[in-house]
């Protein structure tokens, strides 16, 4: 597929970056040479450098090829909605807007999207915000979410120096039905096991099944959790910007206490005739001084939301400092978000990635329903759609030669889960969920393919 992304930072960099590795022709655009040989220097794109909004430069990008998708990602809303809507009158095939400001994508006022042409409005910051509500409803885990309509759910959690799991290996553990260790994060390693894997103490251990069972089994894996589901919980978050504020309307809508503070007295008093009881806070949220005075040391969850990194990975190791229990931020450098988390920060959340995650939900099409990219994607978790002439189709998965790094997570057969067995087989229209390794991604991907050859 020929996609042209526009705009070069580091959503429109990062999306180009897994968009090429999948294969695809990728034109990057932007204003900004210095950029734009950034992104050469690191991803296999071709580059254009010029004004997305001039017709002219879109044009020259599309080129005399038929180019299927446009996205712009630049920094600035209006522009996207500009760039967006020339390159649908232009003849591109879909094309995406990203928006940073929620009365473009949240509102009931006015339509931005439709009369523009917009296929859709990506906001990393209202997706970023999401996962953060997912981050407070369900504490025990490191990360969540859910496939198959909800019927499948993976589960990141630590695994306890005191589980009966530890130095065990898979296929000496009885996991009870509808449950599967898909992914091991172990330091800077990071693996699809298979059964002769051995558990460690501190190990992320990403679980793939049934979300009754795993419920039933994270005990069994973090000793020390505590279920905090369902309670009222008391959040500080730090930075009234879009995804702190669209975030705090949806813990305030959860019941939630929410406290959120800025550094930016004015801003705050714009904001909040429009929140409905959360209580706002000025100052600087890098003062373990401020914390002390405002009572953080109370709060059950501190989240980190403003647009600096440092301020963010600061601001949550003060809030850890303070025995605040659960501690997350925001971070676009991808080399901070390991970091963060060996120094005590639980949860460190890269806006890039869930944009990523969006995008390539919208790219895949046919066989492949989803696509949710795990540890700053370098796990990809893939919904695919079995054909009758899939090669995977109608034979014992014992006799399927799987690539090396990837496994069989689950098939969804109508109403039905199952962890599959070497003995089960996969039917035509089962839906099989599949997690690989990046750089076996692509290959995994064959077994799905029609074997007249069917192309991305």
């Amino acid at each position: 597929m020929r996609i042209i992304v526009v705009g070069a930072g580091t959503v429109g960099s990062n999306i180009a970056s897994h968009l090429a590795r999948d294969g695809h022709e990728v034109v990057v655009v932007d204003s900004n040479a210095s950029k734009l040989r950034d992104v050469e220097d690191h991803v296999d794109v071709q580059t254009l450098a010029g004004n997305g909004c001039d017709p002219a430069t879109l044009r020259t990008a599309i080129g005399g090829a038929e180019t299927q998708l446009l996205l712009a990602v630049t920094e600035q809303d209006a522009t996207n909605l500009v760039m967006a809507y020339a390159a649908k009158r232009l003849g591109v095939g879909r094309v995406v807007a990203r928006v940073r400001s929620r009365f473009f994508s949240y509102t009931d006022d006015v339509n931005f999207r439709e009369p523009l042409g917009i296929d859709l409005l990506l906001s990393p910051e209202i997706l970023t915000a999401m996962e953060l509500v997912n981050f407070v409803e369900n504490p025990a885990a490191l990360g969540i979410a859910h496939l198959a309509q909800g019927r499948v759910q993976l589960r990141t959690v630590l695994l306890s120096p005191f589980s009966e799991y530890v130095s065990k290996r898979l296929k000496d553990v009885r996991f009870p039905p509808g449950i599967l260790v898909a992914v091991i994060r172990r330091g800077k390693s990071i693996f699809a096991p298979r059964g002769d894997a051995e558990l460690m103490a501190g190990d992320h251990v990403t679980l793939v099944g049934l979300p009754t069972v795993i419920d039933e089994l994270h005990p069994l894996f973090d000793t020390e959790q505590k279920t905090t589901a369902g309670r009222s919980q008391r959040v500080a978050i730090a930075g009234a910007g879009e995804t702190g504020l669209f975030l705090a309307e949806q813990l305030e809508g959860r019941r939630h206490k929410v406290y959120l503070i800025d550094r930016d007295r004015d801003r705050l008093e714009r904001i909040g005739g429009g929140l409905n009881g959360s209580v706002l806070l000025h100052g600087d949220c890098t003062n373990i001084q401020f914390l002390r005075e405002e009572n953080i040391q109370e709060m059950n969850y501190f989240i980190a939301a403003t647009g600096d990194d440092e301020s963010n990975v600061m601001s949550a190791l003060l809030a850890s400092e303070l025995k605040v229990p659960k501690t997350a931020c925001l971070i676009d450098r991808p080399d901070y978000a390991r970091v963060v988390e060996k120094v005590g920060i639980d949860v460190a959340l890269s806006p890039r990635i869930v944009a990523a995650n969006r995008v390539l939900k919208l790219v895949k099409q046919g066989r492949i329903r989803s696509v949710t990219l795990m540890e700053e994607g370098a796990i990809e978790v893939t919904e695919y759609q079995a054909l009758a002439s899939s090669p995977i189709t109608g034979r014992p998965l014992k006799d399927v030669e799987l690539p090396d790094g990837t496994l069989i997570g689950a098939v969804v057969h109508g109403s039905v889960v199952t962890i599959p067995r070497g003995s089960d087989s996969v039917r035509p229209g089962d839906i099989v969920i599949t997690v690989a390794e990046s750089g076996s991604a692509e290959e995994l991907g064959r077994l799905f393919h029609q074997e007249t050859g069917e192309t991305k």
